[in-house]
């Protein structure tokens, strides 16, 4: 059962779906926004904060084999989003820049965490979900190629796992994270929007970021540390989060003022004691000093006499 978190929807995208559509061809328009706002209708992603996902879920993996959800959680956080092959222009958007944002911001894929992306389409076949997982995985090589941190080939291609299945199990994993989404019969196409979800490596829903968001590689890489129950980050990434808190609402990670004043108190205390523990340190090797020469003076002074 999943927790039950307040209802946040990301109001944002459809207002810059709308002005990006303006000079769209009609069926895409009618994709990303509609002719009619109707459309959009259930279709919101509503955040559902710690929810467990049904790792019991079984999909067909790229070389059609059968894969339960819990194999990809293993050990890694993963990034998990909700896709379909043929969709005209979200999806591309979506994965392409979400591709583009990871290859530049310092994480190996397959190393570090995964992708799983699950195609809300029962019609989509193995193979051309293999063709998709490609696809992205060549543009994530490239970003990196890019970036100057050329990444191991096989190792991205391991990580980046596509699967299909049929409505059932779809409808399970969407409930779960509040993904929504809707079949227009009319347009032959799928009405939906654009979320990367983060989950920790036992499964739990912890972050959503916005698909289209330009800026998605800084926040992506530190919800990835957050996310990753200390499996993955640096020293420096952990100071960040330290004075930094997520907030949902806009996805991104804002100034925390007790979380930095708890850090400036350490970082005084800190100071503190580095500084008496050089004083004392000082103090010390001036009293060896004046205890040498002491000596030596007496020394000087026993020669003179014995002299």
């Amino acid at each position: 059962m999943r927790k039950p978190t307040p209802k946040t929807t990301f109001l944002r995208l459809p207002l810059l779906l709308l002005g990006a559509c303006v000079c769209m061809s009609g069926s895409a328009w009618g994709q990303l926004a509609g002719q009619r706002i109707e459309e959009l209708d259930g279709v919101e992603v509503e955040q559902h904060l710690e929810a467990q996902l049904p790792l019991d879920a079984t999909f067909t993996g790229a070389k059609r084999e059968a894969f339960p959800l819990g194999r990809a959680f293993d050990g890694m956080p993963v990034i998990l989003t909700l896709n379909y092959v043929d969709c005209p222009q979200l999806c591309t958007m979506q994965l392409s820049n979400l591709a583009a944002a990871m290859g530049t911001m310092g994480l190996q894929l397959g190393e570090d965490y995964r992708v799983v992306t699950i195609s809300i389409d029962p019609k989509d076949t193995p193979s051309k979900m293999a063709g998709l997982q490609e696809r992205y995985v060549s543009s994530y090589l490239e970003a990196s190629e890019d970036a100057g941190e050329p990444r191991d080939s096989a190792v991205a291609s391991s990580g980046w796992i596509c699967l299909t299945g049929d409505k059932v199990q779809i409808d399970r994993v969407a409930e779960t994270v509040g993904f929504g989404y809707r079949w227009l019969e009319g347009r032959g196409e799928y009405a939906h929007q654009a979320a990367n979800i983060l989950c920790s490596p036992s499964g739990k829903v912890m972050r959503y970021l916005e698909g289209i968001d330009p800026a998605l590689a800084g926040v992506l890489r530190l919800s990835l540390v957050e996310t990753s129950e200390g499996k993955v980050g640096t020293l420096y990434d952990g100071l960040f989060l330290n004075c930094f808190k997520f907030d949902p609402s806009s996805g991104q990670y804002t100034l925390a003022a007790t979380r930095l004043l708890k850090v400036a108190a350490a970082l005084t205390v800190l100071a503190v004691v580095t500084g008496v523990f050089f004083m004392k340190r000082g103090e010390s090797q001036r009293l060896a000093a004046s205890s040498e020469a002491a000596n030596a003076g007496s020394a000087a002074s026993a020669s003179e006499k014995a002299s």
